[in-house]
């Protein structure tokens, strides 16, 4: 860390993964603090400040995101933040500020609507987010941005509901509005969040790792490093979902014949889980139980690479090793034995020197 172009930092620890300080922006000394994972990686770091400097950096969370991943060092870093905080400032200070016609509107609306509704409100008094609660007692939160200009100019509005979601119809000045619509729209989908909400409850969900409302697939772990990819229908949540195996051969290939065995036991008065135990002949592995699925990387030794987990399995059974797709195909590429047919690369497993192929997608 280069102190001499920000003096007014400080290691806090003896590792050399926090620093604590302050950031000069137009004037303004601005109070912070970040911390750094093991190896000094910027990619999860974590930054910490005073509520101005919170205030400054709220709604700019990808822009600070794709900084932290990008930048190759920590002085890199800071001249980044310091060059993005001074475009913000200077945004604010061109902006007109609202007259009282705003405020009143506002304090109007939430008065309407109700207090209770209210999850939080923006320090600029630009953005909110209201809770709407479902017949089965599920919370959803509506984002709200309002521009100085209300309301003459309308609302911008979003919700995390699935893709048949009809949009709210514009313009939108009202709050009221806005619940009374959505509280429709979210009853449409009450049966496929009760499949899934049962999918998360009683087995082990590999992805999404952590599923929003809008997210109408699962991988479910079954052991032995292998995973069901099932994609419900949204309004039609009981009719038989799509759906792909993942691990070696040797233990998918069972419950392939399962599966063509039992396939025209689907039963619509069941839940989705309770079809798919039924006709794969299993019980599915639950949150709490031990697995075996939570397994690193055979190369790169972590499980999430990029939000990704390990998809590519050795077939041998005496081995299963999992491997993430993008790690096995730079291994493979780089053994000359390697061969290569159109999309599928074929080599040696990197654990057990049985064959392993590897479709390129």
């Amino acid at each position: 860390m280069e102190t001499h172009i920000f003096p007014l930092l400080a290691l806090a620890d003896a590792d050399g993964l926090s620093y604590r300080g302050f950031i000069t922006v137009k004037g303004q000394e601005l109070p912070f603090e970040i911390q750094l994972e093991n190896g000094k990686s910027l990619r999860n770091a974590k930054l910490n400040g005073s509520p101005e400097l919170k205030r400054l950096l709220f709604g700019h969370e990808k822009a600070l995101k794709q900084r932290l991943e990008q930048c190759p060092s920590l002085t890199e870093f800071f001249i980044d933040l310091k060059d993005l905080l001074e475009r913000i400032i200077t945004k604010e200070k061109r902006e007109p500020m609202p007259d009282e016609s705003y405020y009143s509107k506002l304090l109007s609306e939430l008065d309407a609507v109700g207090w209770d509704k209210l999850e939080s409100l923006d320090p600029s008094l630009k953005s909110l987010t209201l809770i709407l609660n479902d017949s089965s007692s599920r919370k959803h939160k509506i984002y709200i941005t309002l521009s100085f200009s209300y309301p003459q100019t309308p609302l911008t509005v979003h919700i995390d509901l699935p893709s048949s979601a009809s949009k709210m119809p514009n313009p939108t000045i009202n709050f009221n509005d806005v619940i009374s619509f959505y509280s429709k729209e979210v009853e449409k989908f009450q049966e496929v969040w009760s499949m899934l909400d049962d999918i998360d409850i009683n087995t082990w969900v590999l992805e999404p790792d952590k599923p929003k409302r809008s997210d109408m697939s699962r991988r479910i772990a079954l052991g032995n490093h292998c995973s069901l990819f099932i994609k419900l229908d949204e309004l039609n949540p009981k009719k038989i979902c799509d759906y792909t195996l993942f691990g070696a051969e040797s233990f998918i290939a069972p419950l392939r014949i399962n599966i063509a065995k039992n396939f025209t036991n689907w039963n619509p008065s069941l839940s989705i889980r309770q079809n798919l135990e039924k006709i794969l002949e299993i019980n599915f592995p639950s949150p709490e139980e031990s697995s075996d699925f939570n397994v690193a990387c055979g190369i790169c030794y972590a499980y999430r690479l990029d939000d990704v987990i390990p998809d590519q399995t050795c077939s041998n059974a005496k081995c299963g090793q999992p491997f993430h797709q993008v790690c096995l195909y730079e291994w493979l590429r780089a053994i000359p034995s390697t061969t290569q047919t159109f999309n599928r690369l074929r080599g040696d497993c990197p654990y057990c020197n049985d064959t392993i192929m590897l479709i390129i997608k």
